[in-house]
């Protein structure tokens, strides 16, 4: 009877382990699929746009789905734009090392955040 009890035990754990195994599988799986959304993270930006442009903001962080606009002298406003706006480039300057774009009268974006459309 010890030996049917012990029996018992071995398979239903094994079984148990078995029907986990088997429910990760389509989380991995669920994961992979879900990797290509993720390239708007990695949109390439290009550093050579020139005035006249056609430019559209790409955003790393796509929880906050937006970017800091920058004054002329490449300083954070309290500003954002959102991801996806398509802008024509006015201007476009380096100040203290940092490449920005002109996009409206006083609104200026850094070309990282930014790529030609």
């Amino acid at each position: 009877m010890l030996q049917v009890k012990g029996l018992i035990k071995v398979v239903s754990s094994l079984a148990f382990v078995v029907s986990l195994a088997g429910m990760s599988a389509p989380v991995v799986q669920a994961e992979t699929v879900a990797a290509p959304l993720g390239s708007a993270e990695i949109m390439p930006t290009d550093s050579s746009i020139k005035k006249g442009q056609k430019i559209m903001v790409v955003v790393k962080d796509t929880k906050k789905q937006t970017v800091a606009v920058y004054n002329k002298n490449a300083k954070k406003t309290n500003k954002t734009v959102k991801m996806g706006s398509e802008f024509t480039a006015k201007a476009v300057k380096k100040v203290n090392g940092k490449k920005i774009v002109k996009v409206a009268a006083k609104k200026w974006l850094n070309t990282k955040d930014v790529a030609q459309n």
